[in-house]
């Protein structure tokens, strides 16, 4: 994100695309809404300028290009079935033009969406994809070292420590040896954050300080938050909330300057985390996580909110306030049922556990902290395990089953030994301290070792570097043999895409040399003038006067807020006319699918709806491009004629294609006509010619009280 001295001005850059209507300009102001993540619904309008442009230009790199801002803002609003959709249709686009690096960002950016979703091996398929496109693409250095960073922190966020571990160190030494200083900051904090998780204090507290030393070399103040935000999770971890605190609050004034919600809405969790640890702060952290999740559900960051839950059921447990306390699990429970990963799965037993506990149903509690101790003893990672064996035992225990409660505690008592043995409580005394006396400079002590350990350590590392490095060897080896027969199988797929497009255009070419087109040229050639004219010229305009009124205006008053509605609804119509008036570009998209889009985003009367069929498994791509672009008019004219004249309260168009006999259908329920009486408007003569050039059969059916019913067949 900017920092405010370095943003350009937002109604700079919209003047700028208002004056030269090229993608330079719209992706400008689409670059700058995006980095501020506010105001999606100016992002989708810029967006929808480039989808002009593209249509005019049938360049598919333009395309892609609306794929990926709308998808973006489609991602702010928190419509992320939406905004998947768009980010595939990037990709897919991009694969087909062979646009790698396009490929390499909208992988990048989809799999970042999917962590975020917690959809953790759709992010790690779609980091391996955008790894694999942008490798040999030095534009594509800084997506890459995203990538890599982002598919360790998926195996992270899913509780598997170990695989983020080696793949957390793999990205460091990437991001190392590119120079690139801000993704090594972000790398460095992970692994202090995954040091933390495996109780190796020496080397979390190492590499957070390693981190905060390149933040200040760099004047990076962005990333300190979440650096402060981990070192307050290990001192909490370590059993002194009191003393994390300070570096929690120190994360969340860093998150307010950023403007972030998805940083301020993680602070405001680890804050309200520490602090209903503290029986005199219980109260202020159940205020601070009730205020970080509207943030969260805004961002649609289910995994934060899936904390938040977790956190608030302990607290109100802990407080005595069982019904409050049974609200949070239910809401953790639906959450974790829908995201269906270890780690909500596991925050979801220890909030069961603790609530039926507390309630004093030790039979069903052991039931839960049995499941606990099943995922801990499978591999799965928490910094304050001995917890769940001691309430484990206590269950026991008061069920009078003390050989269980025994066993269990004497785990316990071993496990929180290893955790807070002498060593490791000095070293948070001694960093403590060192903070307390010199909090604006961020350093960290050095935690050093005896020489013989050291040289142990050194020597165990580069024993398992070289075995990670073999093992590299020898899947780059696999990979290149694979991908080279990849390659083969392309080549052969591409030649006959090409040869196909050949047929497709030299078929094209003998049927417009056969039609005249005159009167239907003309027609669409002013069709798109008036819809660029009203889309780029007089919907701009609109959308300037109505800022402009907002800034003149001050404080709004309800009768100002009536009129700037109507404004802004009659912009909104403009803007769907100057699509409709737009050709339809069937380059990338078929009849059927375009049909099917055009009915879905039709500006209806209220009361009034359509509705699409289609045949279905049939391919689309035999219909013409001449053919299928006059059908397409045929159904917007038959489709307004009902909308503008047939009172009617449904509409449908269904489209079918068997055996090579292309059909189409307009069925309104309104009031119809007398088709005796000669009709004044040109909309049914316009179908009539439209018909006539692709040489199909028009049949039209009407009586007054009875709706009228169009349908169109032609021979492809």
């Amino acid at each position: 994100m900017l920092w405010a001295a370095d943003e350009p001005d937002l109604r700079m850059l919209q003047q700028k695309a208002a004056q030269s209507r090229d993608m330079e300009g719209y992706v400008g102001v689409c670059k700058y809404l995006y980095q501020t993540e506010e105001n999606p619904e100016l992002l989708l309008l810029y967006a929808d300028s480039i989808h002009q442009l593209a249509t005019k230009s049938k360049k598919p790199e333009q395309l892609v290009e609306y794929y990926i801002w709308a998808s973006e803002g489609n991602f702010i609003k928190g419509d992320f079935q939406q905004g998947y959709a768009l980010k595939r249709k990037a990709i897919a686009l991009a694969e087909k033009a062979g646009l790698k690096f396009a490929i390499s960002q909208s992988c990048c950016d989809m799999g970042y969406y999917c962590n975020v979703d917690a959809r953790y091996d759709s992010a790690r398929y779609y980091f391996r994809k955008g790894l694999e496109a942008g490798e040999d693409l030095s534009e594509a250095g800084e997506a890459c070292r995203t990538m890599l960073t982002n598919y360790a922190s998926s195996f992270l966020f899913e509780g598997k420590t170990d695989s983020a571990l080696v793949y957390t160190i793999r990205a460091s030494e990437r991001s190392a040896a590119d120079k690139d200083t801000a993704m090594l900051i972000e790398n460095l904090n992970q692994l202090g954050t995954i040091y933390r998780r495996k109780k190796d204090l020496e080397n979390c507290i190492a590499n957070f300080e390693q981190a905060l030393h390149l933040c200040e070399l760099r004047g990076n103040h962005n990333a300190v938050a979440f650096i402060y935000g981990n070192i307050a999770t290990a001192y909490c971890d370590w059993n002194r909330p009191g003393d994390a605190i300070p570096f929690s609050e120190k994360a969340v004034e860093y998150a307010l300057k950023t403007g972030n919600k998805r940083r301020i809405g993680t602070c405001y969790v680890n804050l309200g985390a520490i602090q209903t640890r503290l029986v005199q702060m219980r109260a202020e952290g159940i205020a601070t996580l009730l205020k970080a999740i509207p943030i969260l559900e805004e961002v649609n960051d289910r995994r934060l909110l899936c904390d938040a839950y977790n956190y608030l059921v302990n607290a109100y447990r802990m407080d005595g306030n069982l019904n409050q306390a049974m609200y949070y699990l239910q809401k953790l429970d639906k959450l974790a049922h829908e995201m269906q990963t270890d780690a909500e799965r596991f925050r979801y037993y220890q909030a069961k556990a603790g609530l039926l506990q507390e309630s004093k149903k030790y039979t069903e509690a052991i039931i839960y902290y049995r499941r606990i101790i099943d995922m801990l003893r499978s591999g799965y990672k928490d910094t304050r395990d001995y917890e769940h064996y001691k309430r484990l035992a206590d269950c026991y225990l008061a069920v009078n089953n003390s050989s269980q409660a025994y066993e269990y505690l004497t785990q316990a008592y071993a496990l929180r030994d290893s955790a807070f043995h002498t060593e490791q409580t000095e070293q948070l005394s001694e960093y403590s301290v060192k903070y307390q006396t010199k909090e604006k400079e961020l350093e960290i002590v050095t935690l050093r070792q005896e020489q013989l350990e050291q040289e142990t350590y050194m020597l165990r590392h580069r024993i398992i570097v070289g075995s990670v490095i073999s093992l590299l060897g020898i899947l780059l080896l696999g990979s290149l043999y694979a991908r080279q027969r990849q390659r083969a199988r392309i080549a052969v797929l591409a030649n006959a895409a090409n040869e196909k497009e050949r047929e497709f255009l030299e078929l094209q070419k003998e049927t417009e040399q056969r039609l005249t087109r005159k009167y239907i040229d003309g027609l669409e050639s002013e069709r798109e003038r008036m819809a660029t004219e009203l889309h780029d010229d007089v919907c701009n305009s609109l959308l300037a006067l109505e800022m402009n009124i907002r800034t003149i205006s001050g404080e709004e008053s309800s009768d100002l807020s009536e009129q700037l509605g109507l404004l802004s609804n009659t912009r909104e119509r403009l803007r769907t006319l100057s699509h409709e008036l737009m050709p339809p570009a069937f380059q990338y998209a078929t009849l059927d699918e375009m049909l099917g889009d055009y009915v879905l985003h039709l500006a209806l009367p209220e009361g009034m709806y359509a509705e699409y069929h289609s045949t279905e498994n049939v391919d689309w791509n035999i219909i013409p491009k001449a053919v299928g672009f006059e059908c397409y008019r045929i159904v917007q004219e038959a489709v307004s004629n009902a909308v503008k004249y047939a009172s009617s309260a449904r509409i449908q168009v269904k489209l079918a294609l068997e055996n090579k006999n292309l059909s189409i259908l307009v069925t309104d329920d309104g009031k119809g006509f007398d088709m005796s009486k000669k009709t004044k408007g040109i909309g049914l003569h316009t179908i009539w010619q439209r018909a006539e050039t692709i040489g199909a059969k028009v049949e039209l059916i009407s009586a007054p009280g009875e709706g009228t019913r169009l349908r169109v067949n032609v021979i492809i």
